[in-house]
């Protein structure tokens, strides 16, 4: 029998005792306390009562476990672990809107106003978040989709449908993209995005810096960044004392307001893609990041073996499962310049119950498949899609 020292709160944390543990050491004091022979049965009146007390312990021991649980990130749930983000400045990121970039055909001067809607065949529905005049027969806008999730996702060429004709606006179109939506984040979701904003209020290092895109900007995925401190430019082409900010998902504007908002001043930025930030002032500094290259990643699964417990859309949880590791458009999975490492995946795979036996190759190309990890460089950004994973 466990001793009763050994519950609660110890040297190596919080030990919880079971209920037949609880029953036990009742029942050990009973006999103390009525004699050896005492009857202790699961009907007789000290036997019933001993087994209510004993339940009632356990969900006493239960809360007192949760209470503890809750003072760590790796084991609160709930508001308890959103409590312990705030804590650092972090905050639950509630449902996020798709966003992207929409192109405007028509008359020259023609005004597309802020929350002027174009939606998909489909009917989803995007409204611009600042407003515009043609000029060369066209204009490029930001926008949003109205409601928030997932559904707001669509590849390029997909949003064609204005949804208020205005004269002078002939036609709309999105080049790229619209990416990030999501529904509400969940805590595994929220303990990840803990640990990569850990420095949230340390000033204005790469950390946070980091650490406010995640926070403050919708729709971003991931995020990197490396600094240049040294008087000379370094191996990867960052000039000397700069910063670049590598930022998957979110809007251009929104990336450079948040660099600006940290940066330290005098530290100049760098990156593929340059954006006027507006100043406390009313002036603009154009600021500096780079959008990392996607990697399509590819993965056969198969001989796959399963047992009874295996549950009819097992094969679509598997490809899902696979997808949320690696990374879509509606969430960053690895991170950017992570590489794809082949022994991790056969891991996220058993996540699903009732698979038993499979083999597991990946390809950067869908053709050439192996075992053998994938590099993703310091600019690249590792994803896939259900239709890229298959399953047999």
């Amino acid at each position: 029998m466990a001793k009763s020292s050994d519950w609660g709160l110890t040297d190596a944390g919080f030990r919880r005792p079971t209920y037949a543990e609880l029953l036990d050491a009742l029942e050990h004091k009973a006999r103390e306390l009525f004699g050896s022979k005492a009857n202790l049965t699961v009907r007789s009146p000290l036997g019933i009562f001993l087994r209510i007390f004993a339940w009632m312990l356990n969900l006493l021991f239960s809360t007192l476990e949760d209470v503890y649980n809750s003072r760590f990130i790796d084991t609160a749930v709930g508001a308890s672990l959103y409590n312990l983000g705030r804590a650092i400045g972090l905050r639950l990121l509630a449902a996020q809107k798709a966003v992207g970039y929409l192109t405007f055909s028509g008359e020259n001067g023609t005004e597309v106003p802020e929350g002027f809607l174009a939606e998909t065949i489909a009917g989803i529905q995007y409204s611009t978040l600042k407003s515009g005049y043609i000029t060369d027969g066209s204009i490029t806008l930001p926008a949003a989709a109205v409601v928030p999730g997932p559904d707001g996702n669509t590849a390029e060429g997909t949003i064609t449908t204005i949804t208020n004709p205005k004269t002078g606006i002939e036609s709309v179109t999105n080049a790229g993209e619209f990416q990030g939506g999501r529904n509400t984040e969940n805590d595994a979701e929220f303990r990840d995005r803990y640990y990569k904003s850990v420095d949230f209020a340390g000033g204005v290092n790469i950390d946070a810096i980091v650490a406010e895109i995640y926070e403050s900007v919708e729709g971003v995925m991931a995020v990197t960044g490396e600094e240049n401190d040294t008087d000379e430019t370094n191996e990867h082409g960052l000039p000397p004392h700069s910063i670049e900010i590598v930022a998957y998902g979110g809007l251009d504007e929104d990336i450079a307001t948040a660099i600006y908002r940290r940066k330290a001043a005098g530290i100049q930025t760098y990156g593929n893609t340059t954006v006027a930030a507006i100043m406390a002032s009313g002036q603009t500094k154009n600021i500096s990041f780079s959008r990392p290259t996607p990697v399509k990643i590819w993965v056969k699964v198969f001989n796959l073996v399963t047992n009874s417990y295996f549950p009819l859309d097992g094969i679509e949880q598997i490809k899902q499962c696979l997808v949320d590791y690696i990374g879509a458009d509606t969430h960053g999975g690895l991170n950017i310049g992570q590489a794809v490492i082949s022994v991790a995946l056969p891991s996220v795979v058993f996540m699903v119950p009732g698979v038993v036996d499979f083999d597991l190759q990946i390809s950067p190309d869908g053709e050439t498949y192996s075992w053998d990890n994938i590099e993703i460089a310091a600019r690249q950004k590792a994803v896939t899609e259900e239709s890229a994973v298959s399953v047999t």
